[in-house]
């Protein structure tokens, strides 16, 4: 009768209200172990690494720190985060004369792997940094010039670097190779800085975007590259946070989004949690899912409930004695804990 499914309707719900909050207070114990571990782990410059990809983790870092309510300057981690900031302006501020980079490129000597990753996420942090940084920087200067300054910067050299593709590759020239984990991340960090005010070049994200629909495939996943067939799990979800970033909810023509939703729903049914390039591939998820319906956590009625069901208590797990996050077998290894960390505590 309409009255019993009522009934159990709400007690579906009220249940999904129970384990919300169950997993709330370990979610909240394993970010705050893990924060604390990542605070430790900061170098005397300001930096996080360990020998590769020091722009990309510290700027990972500064944005994991960041989500658990410090700001630049205040909070438990604010000290940690004002020092992460000012480890990316001086990049950019003290760039050698000689470099063969442009002027907003994060550039550090040694450092091959962080490349145009890096540069998205480090223009998503001086992005989300510069809401919240008004006190003093250098004499003569506010702190909120200073970012926006070198922000800027950064803004146009990731315009510059757009191939014809539309598409980005590892480095900050119109070269002829381009992928889209990359193009992905330079999205976000445009986004960002859009939203604090700095102005972007609307065609540069129209064909960034136009880049991203000619790599999805018949199967509703997306392409490494538009000229390379290999589709994944972590790259579908990557693509589909970039559309919904900037705005595109529905399906058009296409059905791209609902296609891609599919497809990574039949990756998790058949690999569960399990995935090649794992915590980069859940941190997209988890924004992606998020931003689609992150209203309800009900897992029978949204993609956000069904998705953080299959993927929080397997994550979290992953969780060792010290807080960090256990090392994945393969392709992130190399970096260390502190990426698997900062990817961890921001999903």
């Amino acid at each position: 009768s309409s009255a019993a499914s009522d009934v159990y309707k709400r007690q579906g719900q009220e249940r999904a209200k129970l384990e919300d909050r169950d997993h709330r207070k370990r979610r909240r114990a394993v970010i705050a172990k893990g924060a604390k571990w990542l605070a430790s782990q900061q170098s005397d410059e300001g930096s996080w690494g360990e020998t590769k990809a020091v722009i990309a983790v510290t700027s990972l870092s500064i944005l994991a720190l960041m989500s658990t309510g410090s700001t630049d300057g205040r909070g438990p981690y604010g000290r940690n985060v004002r020092r992460g900031i000012d480890y990316l302006l001086k990049l950019i501020e003290q760039k050698p004369v000689e470099s063969e980079w442009p002027a907003g490129y994060f550039e550090r000597q040694n450092d091959t792997a962080s490349r145009m990753h890096g540069q998205g996420y480090a223009t998503l942090a001086l992005a989300s940094a510069l809401g919240t940084a008004t006190s003093a920087g250098r004499v003569g200067t506010s702190r909120h010039a200073r970012i926006r300054k070198v922000l800027i910067k950064a803004v146009a050299c990731c315009e510059l670097a757009q191939t014809p593709t539309g598409g980005y590759g590892y480095t900050p020239t119109r070269s002829a190779m381009h992928e889209g984990s990359v193009t992905v991340a330079v999205a976000q960090g445009m986004r960002a800085a859009r939203d604090v005010g700095v102005v972007i070049d609307r065609s540069v994200v129209d064909r960034g975007l136009r880049y991203l629909r000619n790599s999805q495939k018949e199967d509703g996943s997306f392409r490494y590259s538009t000229s390379q067939d290999t589709s994944s799990y972590a790259l579908t979800a990557a693509a589909l946070s970039a559309f919904f970033l900037f705005g595109q909810y529905e399906d058009g023509e296409t059905n791209l989004v609902s296609r891609g939703i599919k497809a990574m729903r039949r990756y998790i049914e058949k690999s569960g949690a399990r995935h090649r390039w794992y915590y980069y591939g859940h941190f997209y998820a988890a924004w992606a899912c998020w931003q689609k319906d992150g209203h309800t956590w009900d897992p029978n009625r949204s993609l956000w409930g069904w998705w953080q069901k299959h993927i929080y208590p397997n994550l979290m797990n992953r969780q060792t004695s010290d807080g960090s996050f256990e090392l994945e077998t393969g392709k992130f290894v190399d970096f260390g804990p502190q990426l698997t960390t900062a990817f961890a505590i921001l999903t």
